[in-house]
């Protein structure tokens, strides 16, 4: 599950917090919890603005990722319970909120990568109408790719993975999990080559380094 979910936090906590207002008090009191590392402060102050009405969304999901991300998955699944049918009220009530059907469709996409919940399906629904309101989002689509290479559709996966790279081609992490799509399916030497562009064009902060490096070792023993 961390091989996963690891590269994604911060980018995921910087690029969905627009969905309702901003206001002073508790919601940025707990980000500036969060920001300094007193998980324990951040978390109560998200829980605040759950029972107060304060960005109730935002909570739940900044919550839900500093939780897994501290590696306590059991309250982050409990959590999730409580999310779930927040989301999907909202939802009904705005069908075209892209950012929380992405959202929401992350939620299933983790439970299910834990192997306790069976909910790929319910990721890709949400990921398929968040896609319905922002077609070429990059990001979306990356999801949608892994969710479907998930459930075993290893060619529609691939298909949108490399989509994405005929309009961003430097996008590597899309590189490395069309790799990975490659490995599944046995193309080794379309997999070795992905990564290999991987590790030539990729900075040294580059979150995935070892995660290539190992599976092109492990490509180039099968091929």
């Amino acid at each position: 599950m961390r091989r996963f979910l690891g590269v994604f936090f911060l980018l995921l906590s910087s690029l969905f917090l627009v969905s309702e207002v901003w206001a002073l008090g508790l919601f940025e009191e707990a980000m500036a919890a969060k920001a300094s590392g007193d998980a324990e402060k951040a978390l109560r102050l998200f829980e605040e603005c759950i029972a107060e009405g304060e960005r109730v969304l935002d909570a739940f999901w900044e919550a839900g990722l500093l939780l897994v991300e501290e590696g306590r998955y059991r309250q982050a699944f409990e959590l999730s319970e409580r999310a779930i049918p927040v989301f999907s009220a909202h939802l009904e009530a705005h069908p075209e909120d892209h950012m929380n059907w992405f959202r929401l469709g992350y939620v299933f996409e983790l439970r299910s990568s834990t192997g306790y919940f069976r909910e790929w399906e319910k990721a890709r629904t949400c990921l398929t109408r968040a896609l319905e309101h922002a077609p070429e989002n990059s990001f979306y689509l990356l999801h949608l790719g892994y969710v479907l290479y998930k459930m075993g559709e290893g060619k529609r996966a691939e298909e949108i993975l490399r989509g994405i790279l005929l309009r961003e081609p430097l996008n590597l992490e899309v590189r490395y999990w069309l790799a990975v799509v490659l490995e599944s399916e046995k193309r080794y030497r379309e997999a070795e080559e992905e990564l290999r562009f991987v590790l030539e064009h990729a900075p040294e902060d580059f979150g995935r380094l070892r995660e290539v490096k190992k599976l092109l070792r492990k490509v180039e023993r099968k091929g």
